[in-house]
């Protein structure tokens, strides 16, 4: 009884955010689906002009990646610090006060090179713990493609939690990427679950999308995919400013959170 009023409590507050999202988006649609739109160029026109540029000078071809992993990571940014401005109900700073500074945007990246070793360090260590299941009976090809992609994608997903708000920390006070990293495990601690639920509820689109795309169903992978970079994304960036904005109202821990009492 008590765990069926407790996800029932934490459907609901997703249930909330999300409708609040909604309801920030739909007055604001246009500003935030304008950048998505941007994003969506930048990254099919990125795949266009390696295609077309494949057997061009490598120089020119390093100028390019460098210029559009900067612009689109810039955009992605400004789609962050605007979403909060809206949650937050605040007023507008112009055109210069959502561009990120280099320190954010140099932080933010490397957030995301962390981001990418620890997925590393998971993946291998999965593979030494499904190890054992050889001796238990199971093939080589069902820990391979079964087991092991499927606890690294569930562990993968609890990090993605824990430290998923690094960036608006970065983006909105300015901190570095260990302290913004410290603050979001901080704030996450406790709000798995009710996370989990508001990402699934908003992600079920793009998995779907990747179903569908598996399935060898082209077109409606397309339309998936239209639908995700102009109402999904939008959507979501709104939804975790919302949950950003509620969880650090609810904050109670200090300035410098410890890293090892919030791992866990």
């Amino acid at each position: 009884m008590a765990m069926l009023e407790f996800l029932k409590d934490i459907t609901f507050k997703a249930n909330d955010v999300v409708v609040r999202a909604i309801d920030i988006l739909l007055r604001n649609y246009i500003s935030i689906a304008g950048l998505c739109f941007l994003l969506f160029i930048t990254s099919n026109l990125s795949t266009f002009l390696a295609l077309y540029f494949d057997s061009s000078n490598y120089f020119i071809k390093v100028i390019l990646l460098l210029a559009f992993v900067g612009l689109y990571f810039s955009l992605q940014l400004v789609l962050l610090k605007n979403a909060i401005v809206l949650a937050k109900g605040e007023k507008k700073p112009g055109f210069w006060g959502f561009v990120p500074s280099l320190s954010q945007f140099i932080n933010y990246i490397f957030g995301l090179i962390i981001y990418s070793l620890i997925a590393i360090v998971i993946y291998m260590i999965m593979y030494v713990l499904c190890f054992p299941l050889l001796f238990v009976g199971f093939s080589m090809d069902t820990v391979r493609y079964e087991v092991h992609p499927f606890l690294t994608g569930v562990v993968m997903l609890f990090v993605l939690i824990r430290t998923t708000f690094y960036p608006f920390f970065i983006i909105e006070h300015g901190f570095n990427t260990i302290r913004s990293y410290k603050f979001s495990l901080a704030m996450t601690k406790g709000n798995v679950m009710r996370l989990l639920v508001i990402i699934l509820a908003v992600a079920s689109t793009h998995l779907l999308q990747i179903g569908t795309e598996y399935l060898g169903y082209t077109l409606v992978s397309k339309i998936l995919s239209l639908v995700n970079s102009f109402i999904i994304i939008p959507v979501v960036s709104v939804v975790m400013s919302v949950v950003y904005i509620d969880m650090m109202k609810a904050y109670k821990g200090g300035s410098e959170p410890s890293l090892m009492d919030n791992i866990i």
